[in-house]
């Protein structure tokens, strides 16, 4: 899979991605066990994935691609 995340797209999945891990573990209780809090924690990890390796199956899906 090619990369389809460009550097702006790149860098607020960076920032998101950590927030929702955050988020999702002290806020709405993903230390606790409540599933609202757990899949936050998900989401963020994936947006942070993303971020990290510049590829976006959603964005391959629907064939966005915000490299320059």
């Amino acid at each position: 899979m090619k990369e389809n995340v460009g550097r702006n797209d790149q860098t607020m999945r960076s920032m998101l991605g950590p927030l929702m891990l955050f988020a999702g573990y002290f806020i709405l209780g993903g230390r606790k066990g409540r599933a609202s809090g757990l899949m936050t924690m998900i989401a963020g990890a994936l947006v942070t994935e993303t971020a990290i390796t510049r590829t976006c199956p959603l964005n391959d899906y629907l064939g966005i691609d915000t490299t320059e």
